[in-house]
């Protein structure tokens, strides 16, 4: 033990002779336990290989929801694009005879 130690131990144990060993301890993992919480919510806990995966698993399920909302919606597209050039002729043609 180097004398940094030995100071922070005579500083703590004139405490743990006043309130308790018990109360001191559990103070010090209420700390301890306080920090890591902190550390968790903030993320900085999280392994870099982890997060990486899991982005690329997101990337990945992202470009599989794209490419069936594309499939899904490929049909009413078609529909609509019909519609708007039966559209366009019906129009064109009723302009001709209610001109005329």
């Amino acid at each position: 033990m180097d004398s940094n130690d030995i100071t922070n131990l005579e500083k703590l144990l004139p405490l743990a002779d006043k309130y308790g060993l018990a109360y001191v301890v559990a103070l010090i993992l209420l700390i301890i336990l306080i920090f890591l919480l902190r550390a968790i919510v903030k993320g900085d806990l999280v392994p870099r290989e982890l997060l990486d995966r899991s982005e690329e698993d997101r990337d990945r399920l992202q470009a599989i929801l794209d490419k069936e909302r594309a499939d899904f919606m490929a049909p009413t597209l078609e529909v609509l694009q019909r519609l708007k050039i039966d559209h366009g002729g019906v129009s064109g043609g009723n302009d001709e005879d209610s001109g005329g």
